[in-house]
């Protein structure tokens, strides 16, 4: 291994010297610095990670705890994370939990453990007792921890693509949703049915507005079980709130012959690359999954400076996408501000 003593030695000039030239902290004088940096170049000196993060009191690191990484949320997300932190000289590493709070534990004490700068993490669930050494921030879901979080404005976000399905003149609603132990099923339960009530309807199909509301898993077989739970009563139009939710009822429909939008309608949530080809295309609500990584890192930066952040929750608003798989069509149709 080539060490900076190496370095000086072929570069003809002493140990300090050498260290200036290759930190450029402090003077170096003549053309000592090209020969020291020509040196490095040369002997393949990469400097010493350890040393340098003792000194600096920082590894120059920072954890990412996600679910998963097949999730367009995430994945999205965490390239445009990397990008801001690569920028500002950090490296970024990776666990994935499956959701399972055991695992977020481990991987919250590991990170610490090999003396991350900082975490940004997607949580599993309610906050827990346990705290963390190092900066935190985190990202799409929210805990209740005392930490920043930066997450997309779903309660607005759903709410306006509840009031467009209605507007359309859809009279029988279903909306699918997740677990309500993570916070971005109850901001959009809440949107959906904030919008739905407001406009009159009700879980009593005698009013003429009926609402109903199927929680499952955020995976595509929840997806599809909760379409198989509908299909006896089938409603007019169904809301399954996430991409994987989306796919499931998808695949559910296909499976019983039932045809999308000419037999039941979709507005879905999320926005990967095949919601815009499947089909006529798939209405959606787009939550701003680059923009939220972006904010996630600049925060998490700030922390690791020692600035405090003005505010705990972020919610950034996305985007209404209107497509085919609404079968009824109104001129009077709302965005997002």
């Amino acid at each position: 291994m080539v060490k900076l003593t190496d370095v000086a030695r072929a570069a003809g000039v002493g140990y300090g010297t050498a260290s200036r030239a290759l930190s450029g902290k402090g003077p170096v004088g003549g053309d000592a610095r090209d020969r020291v940096l020509a040196a490095a170049r040369e002997l393949g000196y990469t400097g010493d990670a350890t040393a340098r993060a003792l000194r600096e009191r920082r590894t120059r690191s920072v954890g990412l705890i996600v679910p998963d990484m097949t999730n367009e949320f995430y994945t999205a997300s965490a390239e445009v994370l990397q990008e801001v932190l690569r920028d500002a000289g950090h490296h970024l590493f990776v666990a994935t939990t499956g959701n399972h709070p055991g695992r977020e534990q481990e991987a919250l004490q590991e990170m610490a453990a090999r003396r991350v700068d900082g975490i940004v993490h997607v949580p599993s669930g309610p906050a827990t007792t346990a705290t963390s050494p190092v900066p935190v921030v985190e990202l799409n879901r929210y805990s209740g921890r005392n930490v920043p979080a930066v997450v997309s404005d779903d309660f607005q976000g759903v709410k306006q693509l509840t009031e467009l399905v209605i507007k359309s003149g859809y009279t029988d609603i279903a909306a699918i949703v997740g677990p309500d132990t993570y916070s971005t099923s109850r901001d959009r339960l809440s949107g959906f049915k904030a919008a739905a009530e407001q406009a009159g309807f009700s879980e009593d199909p005698a009013t003429g507005k009926r609402l109903r509301i199927v929680h499952t898993d955020f995976t595509a077989e929840g997806g599809t079980r909760a379409m198989q739970t509908l299909l006896p009563d089938m409603p007019q139009v169904t809301l399954p709130l996430s991409s994987r939710l989306v796919m499931g009822v998808l695949k559910g429909t296909r499976e019983a012959g039932i045809r999308v939008p000419e037999d039941l309608s979709l507005a879905g949530y999320g926005d990967p690359d095949w919601f815009e080809i499947w089909g006529p295309g798939i209405t959606t609500f787009a939550p701003p999954l680059a923009e939220m990584g972006a904010q996630a890192a600049e925060i998490l930066l700030d922390l690791i400076n020692g600035h405090e952040p003005t505010d705990l929750l972020s919610r950034i608003p996305g985007t209404l996408r209107i497509r085919g798989t609404l079968a009824k069509t109104t001129d009077s149709t709302p965005s997002l501000s």
